[in-house]
């Protein structure tokens, strides 16, 4: 078995391989005879001759790192552009602002009307004394043009990057679709990689490579959501046909336990509520397993988001409050879990299926928008103190996308444990420094240890499909359907 992790860098001018590269440092086990923890090995699954594929070592050369390197197609970002979705974004009415960016919208409002009104002062003091206007014209000039220099270096650079992707204007709509189609290219590849595909696929997304992670999660579920082109197997169909005889479910994860996870979230208190975010994420893992089983093509086990933008959807990807709830209700953005249909998460195939011998099997396919009633979803986050302390792009999403997210708050050792209350924690993910603190129940889990378990690297034996079998020897009188062995919840 092999699985493929599938890195999305941030914004920024990043340099192919840098971002993969310190991730691997990271999340590679170290190594006592002092080699490289990783592989480096051509890529071939992108066209792009800079990027490689790094090989962790031990277990067979079993987990394989890509990254999707995105940044190549950002390409003549202006200031006007990246003003023109700013000032998009503060035309927004105060209610339709995420609570947890709305001191920085009044803070920008605010220097707004204080430039407005030195313009005025200026002006008037014109009128009176002209020598003194132009002393003052004189230094607005400087501040002008260090502005500029700053507008230039820093808003182009890296604001200008969600400015074009987030922005769906006539002239950003080829970039975003460059971005997206590259990407599913690559999971394509993964998923149909020969002449053995990958087992199990894990996307990291961090910062804007989170929004594309989930894009590309949305687009490539609905591209495969209906194939089980695993019951035209005949030992698929004999362990269908063997599960209607004992009058047992052959998807009894997908009918009964996932929906039955599902309803149980966010009730009771917080030992309540983790417990059945627990039951939920081990029941997404069996329905993972059971449609892979039957022969659906989907891979992605996870996704992992981190210092993620999707934690302002209402003010980066809808027009407010309303319209988001509005996207998420009609399935145009995907929840975890997902809204719910005439069958839980899914809805009966038509016609039925031959499965041999006369019988057949009506089976249950989830619906366009469900990619999350298989894949988990791990959110990390460095909390913000009074509105400017932390990570101000990211924050939970459970509010947002729904409760079956696991939102993780993190901390880090960098800089004695500072870097993780300030502007400096959007980077500090994967800090290689937090590979040996020390745990302390008191306080959260650093990032890289939140990545590590997130990842699950050494548990890829638990992601083996599974099929449709006979119950092993029920109880007399009984018709108790086979279930795949659950994995230990995490």
């Amino acid at each position: 078995m092999k699985q493929a992790v599938v890195l999305i860098h941030g914004i920024g001018e990043q340099k192919p391989m840098d971002t993969l590269r310190r991730f691997a440092d990271a999340v590679a086990e170290g190594r006592a005879d002092g080699k490289a923890a990783y592989w480096s090995k051509p890529d071939r699954m992108s066209e792009l001759f800079e990027l490689r594929r790094l090989g962790l070592r031990g277990g067979r050369d079993t987990t394989h790192l890509y990254e999707y390197y995105w940044a190549w197609n950002v390409e003549g970002t202006t200031v006007p552009d990246v003003l023109a979705w700013l000032w998009g974004l503060l035309r927004r009415a105060p209610e339709d602002v995420p609570a947890a960016v709305r001191p920085l919208w009044w803070a920008a409002w605010a220097l707004l009307a204080a430039a407005l009104l030195l313009a005025v002062l200026g002006g008037l003091s014109w009128l009176q004394d002209r020598w003194t206007a132009l002393s003052a014209i004189g230094g607005l000039g400087v501040v002008v043009a260090v502005a500029g220099a700053a507008l230039q270096g820093l808003l182009v650079r890296y604001v200008g990057d969600a400015a074009r992707y987030l922005s769906p204007r006539p002239g950003n709509i080829r970039l975003r679709q460059a971005i997206r189609q590259q990407g599913l290219t690559l999971l394509r590849e993964l998923q149909t990689r020969q002449p053995e595909p990958y087992d199990r696929i894990i996307l990291v997304g961090h910062s804007l490579g989170s929004v594309i992670a989930y894009d590309l999660v949305n687009r490539l579920w609905q591209e495969c959501h209906e194939d089980l082109s695993g019951l035209a197997d005949p030992e698929v169909q004999a362990g269908i046909r063997a599960c209607m005889a004992a009058r047992a479910s052959p998807q009894p994860a997908l009918r009964d336990r996932l929906p039955a996870a599902a309803a149980a979230l966010g009730e009771g208190d917080a030992e309540a509520q983790d417990k059945a975010l627990r039951a939920f994420r081990s029941a997404q893992q069996a329905a993972w397993r059971e449609l892979r089983g039957l022969g659906n093509p989907w891979r992605i086990s996870d996704l992992v988001t981190c210092g993620s933008p999707l934690a302002h959807a209402m003010l980066l990807m809808a027009d407010g409050e309303a319209d988001l709830a509005a996207r998420r209700r009609q399935r145009e953005l995907p929840t975890c879990p997902p809204q719910r249909d005439d069958k839980g998460f899914a809805y009966s195939r038509q016609p039925p299926v031959e499965v041999g011998q006369g019988k057949k099997f009506t089976p249950l396919l989830l619906h366009h928008a469900a990619p999350f009633a298989v894949t988990r979803w791990t959110n990390l986050y460095f909390p913000v103190t009074r509105a400017l302390f932390g990570d101000v792009v990211g924050g939970p999403l459970a509010p947002v996308f729904g409760p079956g997210i696991r939102d993780v708050a993190v901390r880090t050792t960098a800089l004695g444990g500072r870097a993780g209350r300030s502007l400096v924690a959007h980077t500090c993910y994967w800090h290689p420094g937090d590979r040996g603190a020390a745990d302390d129940a008191a306080l959260p889990p650093t990032a890289l240890k939140a990545m590590k378990a997130a990842l699950e690297l050494t548990q890829l034996r638990h992601f083996t499909p599974w099929l449709p079998c006979p119950p092993k020897a029920p109880p007399a009188g009984s018709a108790a359907p086979p279930t795949p062995p659950p994995p230990a919840d995490r």
